[in-house]
């Protein structure tokens, strides 16, 4: 294996954008430049609405425009585009440093390695919601160094390894890089994270739009479960269907508190229970972590309501759409 300095493949940064001038700017500030001799940046504005095009152009990156198709749709564009041997997809909502593409491709030398991808910390740790969403992705990967799940915030891949597997499913809106993970593993690659490729990202801010977001994931992952049968991962595994199980229930029980609330209470009480573990593990970094237990639980209620919707969503035989994002 070539040392990290004498590894220089040609690497195509890629960046999907939609409707997000100041974070796509922040982005572009800390990338340019990199302390690597050979690489280009591609831009895919996904249809954006806003100023984002004209904020991309102020830099000497490529700009390919969309129509709103969706994040799979953008990826596969660029990758298309692509003249480097390595690609190295990143979100617009990202920081990096100076040396991130030195750091993600040198594992790639490894034939066995697929995918790299990064170790990510917070760039807005002054809203709460952001910290405790944080915190929740810090607990299903602090033990991990090989996942058999991907999240594209940062990852880097052979564009000929890319080509293989087939690219980003352009039918998913939501959990496109799931699938792309489970193809690659599927082809008998590893992915890697990095602990030492270290990225700065932008959480959710918003209660709302976490839970928006974890709805639209459910009702997807239902879909995308019952078409591929692949249910468990080490993010999908029994503990979080038993905790989805347990919402649900409660959920239904309800209307036992005009005659035998004993029963709904019960199935309150098992539901904020199942996350008495992350909380715990949580608290270690400080009190505040706390509230890690009534975040979880709310999020656990979305993702049943998510799940209802793909029920329906399946039932009127409905494919989803940008739109429905």
């Amino acid at each position: 294996m070539k040392s990290v300095s004498q590894y220089t493949p040609k690497v195509s940064v890629i960046i999907p954008v939609f409707n997000s001038p100041s974070l796509i700017r922040k982005c572009l500030d800390s990338l340019l430049p990199q302390d690597y001799p050979d690489y280009e940046v591609i831009v895919v504005d996904d249809g954006s609405t806003d100023e984002t095009c004209e904020e991309v152009l102020k830099y000497n990156v490529r700009l390919i425009r969309n129509k709103h198709h969706g994040i799979s749709v953008a990826r596969n564009q660029a990758i298309k585009n692509a003249r480097g041997e390595i690609i190295l997809g990143i979100d617009a909502d990202l920081q990096v440093p100076g040396d991130l593409i030195t750091r993600m491709i040198a594992p790639l030398q490894d034939e066995k390695t697929g995918v790299t991808m990064a170790w990510w910390d917070i760039s807005n740790n002054n809203n709460l919601v952001a910290v405790l969403i944080f915190r929740t992705y810090e607990y299903f990967v602090h033990n991990l160094d090989e996942p058999d799940f991907l999240w594209s915030y940062c990852f880097a891949v052979k564009k000929r390894i890319f080509q293989e597997v087939g690219g980003f499913n352009e039918d998913l809106f939501v959990g496109e890089d799931v699938d792309f993970a489970h193809r690659i593993t599927g082809a008998g690659y590893k992915i890697k994270i990095l602990k030492d490729a270290r990225v700065w990202h932008y959480f959710r801010d918003s209660l709302f739009l976490h839970l928006k977001r974890h709805f639209q994931t459910a009702r997807t992952k239902f879909c995308y479960v019952l078409d591929s049968h692949k249910v468990f991962d080490q993010r999908g595994y029994p503990v979080e269907y038993l905790k989805l199980l347990l919402h649900l229930l409660m959920i239904l029980s309800l209307p036992t508190l005009l005659w035998k609330p004993e029963i709904f209470i019960v199935f309150f009480c098992l539901a904020l229970l199942s996350h008495l573990k992350i909380t715990l593990w949580s608290m270690k970094k400080g009190f505040k972590y706390i509230l890690i237990l009534p975040f979880e639980f709310v999020t656990k209620i979305a993702w049943v309501a998510g799940v209802i919707q793909g029920i329906f969503w399946r039932l009127k035989r409905y494919h989803p759409s940008p739109a429905d994002l």
